[in-house]
């Protein structure tokens, strides 16, 4: 069985980058959960500036988290997206 997700009016479903801890040059070590704000687009409605794929920089807190199947997602409003990542 499948299950689709369709989102609605301004909203998109992310699920965030794992980019694991990060150690200052005097040693500190910063926690993944207090600068993790890099998300993948797992679905979005049809008529936002984002789409399906997309690496996007989101507030943090903003949205509502939801788990499926072991995996982490959270749903956000458009107005919580901060920048689209583009790469070359």
């Amino acid at each position: 069985m499948s299950i689709v997700m369709k989102m609605k009016n301004d909203y998109i479903l992310t699920q965030e980058i794992e980019q694991g801890e990060r150690i200052t040059d005097s040693g500190l070590i910063i926690p993944e959960e207090k600068y993790n704000r890099i998300a993948l687009v797992i679905e979005a409605s049809n008529n936002l500036e984002v789409k399906k794929g997309d690496k996007i920089v989101k507030t943090i807190g903003k949205g509502t988290e939801y788990t499926f199947d072991g995996n982490k997602f959270e749903i956000l409003h458009i107005n919580h997206i901060l920048a689209v990542i583009e790469e070359d």
